[in-house]
């Protein structure tokens, strides 16, 4: 719209947006009703074409994945526009195919419920500082990445690093047992990161065993049959496997007996506040019941709360993971403690876990302290299946 004030452009997007809805839209003898969405962009003078269309298309996607109104607005100098042309300058840099500095790792604590004493376990994050020294955002990192072309690049510093990281400090972790570490899409779709990963869990199979690689359900889904090659073969090398979100999808029950994960880590949408919604507590309780059958352990993330634990520590989760447990810590503070009940601030939480009967079970108690089982399958790195 040339030659218009933003907020007289504002006001026709949603007069567009009012008509859209004011009628249902008919075909024949049906009806149906219409909405829409519009991201709008402040143009300023002397600005490139491709960086005005890139800014509309974020604003667009922004206002369909998360608005109700149908409208986003980014305002020249606004803070969303800086945001997203801090976001176009990493791309930039990222798509020149330089070595990526800056990047980092934290680490998120996953407590055992039933022996939150006796194993330390953590998520590894990925974390990133600009050419200034601040906090690149994170999901900013990861959209940029993406765009650019360079997420398994990333994802494979990321590996190399954490498996560099264990190797070093493997004396000083006798009580952890998996280290998990998220794989995006694009990455399990290159065959060349797929085949140099495999090559890096080789070079450090000392401590592979204690690597566990997320799939996100999504990607699992996207092709069963690669996926299940990949579990296999991440499996000999005697590192673990989780699908991540689990329960995010829509066909996640079924899947799983062409899936033979070691971990699920059922989806935090499920958890947050997950006492408010009975139907979610029934839902966290199926998946715990179904991956318990078929030999799995479970990790609930998001939980924010002690009535959450308690919550999760009733259905018989295996491990959490979140605010009320730890925030994100630096790897030092890994090397520093004996295991994750370490980290639990709240002392009436750590009351509670140490109140919490151990598990009966002697196998299943093998695997949470992270002693193998005899190989019985003749291939170096695997394990024979068992019921929790």
């Amino acid at each position: 719209m040339l030659d218009t004030p933003l907020h007289r452009a504002e006001t026709v997007c949603r007069d567009v947006l009012l008509r859209l809805m004011h009628e249902p839209f008919t075909v024949g003898d049906r009806a149906f009703q219409v909405r829409g969405s519009i991201g709008l962009i402040e143009v300023s003078p002397g600005a490139s074409p491709k960086d005005v269309v890139a800014t509309a298309d974020r604003a667009c996607r922004e206002a369909k994945r998360a608005h109700a109104s149908g409208l986003v607005v980014y305002e020249h100098g606004s803070r969303a526009f800086r945001d997203h042309e801090a976001e176009m300058q990493l791309v930039e840099r990222l798509a020149a195919g330089q070595n990526i500095e800056g990047l980092f790792l934290e680490m998120q604590p996953i407590v055992s419920l039933r022996h939150p004493h006796q194993s330390l376990n953590f998520e590894v994050l990925l974390r990133m500082h600009d050419e200034h020294g601040s906090r690149v955002p994170t999901e900013r990192l990861i959209r940029a990445g993406e765009n650019a072309g360079r997420m398994s690049v990333i994802d494979r510093w990321v590996v190399e690093s954490t498996l560099r990281w264990l190797t070093e400090h493997e004396a000083r972790l006798p009580q952890n047992q998996f280290v998990c570490l998220n794989l995006r899409g694009a990455s399990l779709n290159d065959e060349r990161f797929i085949e140099d990963m495999y090559d890096t869990l080789e070079r450090h199979r000392g401590v592979a065993h204690r690597l566990c690689l997320e799939v996100t359900e999504s990607v699992a889904l996207n092709d069963i049959a690669n996926t299940r090659r990949f579990i296999d073969r991440v499996r000999s090398h005697g590192a673990k496997v989780a699908l991540d979100d689990f329960g995010a999808g829509y066909t996640s029950f079924s899947y799983l007996k062409d899936l033979p994960a070691d971990i699920l880590k059922i989806d935090g949408s499920f958890i947050v506040n997950m006492n408010r919604h009975p139907a979610n507590v029934a839902i966290v309780e199926a998946i715990v019941s179904l991956a318990q059958n078929l030999g799995m352990k479970t990790i609930a993330e998001w939980a924010e709360d002690f009535e959450t634990v308690e919550t999760l520590a009733e259905i018989g989760v295996d491990f959490v993971q979140g605010y009320a447990l730890s925030r994100p810590v630096a790897a030092q503070q890994i090397l520093a403690a004996q295991s994750g009940a370490d980290f639990i601030a709240d002392a009436r939480l750590g009351d509670y876990l140490n109140s919490l009967p151990p598990d009966d079970d002697l196998a299943n108690v093998d695997w949470v302290l992270g002693h193998p089982e005899p190989d019985t399958t003749g291939q170096p790195g695997q394990s024979r299946s068992m019921s929790g």
